[in-house]
């Protein structure tokens, strides 16, 4: 896995400090995401420094590209979010692979059938 995390600081800040727990914290949940997938797997955090709060924009790619953003007060619950679209995003191309989802939606009744 392939982690490249961007900080940007805001208006009244020089540096926007992570301290190292930010990057614990994304490489251990990437971790999960990327055997969920299979495959090695490049990720792209951009941190931004807001002046009401913070933004993470996420965007992972391997043979998938997906992309996850939120903007909390907060900067690991920022991350937390924007890690957990990216989750449910790769729980619904799993379903849609797996056939989960296509049984599922052909078990209904279908439109015009008598």
């Amino acid at each position: 896995m392939d982690l490249t995390l961007v900080t940007k600081p805001g208006p009244d800040t020089e540096e926007l400090d992570t301290g190292g727990l930010v990057t614990k914290h994304l490489t251990k949940k990437l971790q999960k995401i990327e055997h969920r997938i299979g495959g090695n797997i490049s990720v792209r955090a951009v941190l931004t420094e807001l002046n009401v709060g913070f933004e993470a924009a996420i965007s992972v790619q391997g043979r998938y590209e997906i992309v996850g953003k939120a903007k909390e007060p907060e900067l690991l619950r920022a991350v937390d979010a924007a890690l957990d679209k990216i989750t449910r995003q790769v729980e619904t191309m799993m379903d849609r692979k797996s056939g989960k989802e296509r049984a599922r939606r052909a078990s209904g009744q279908r439109r015009g059938a008598l």
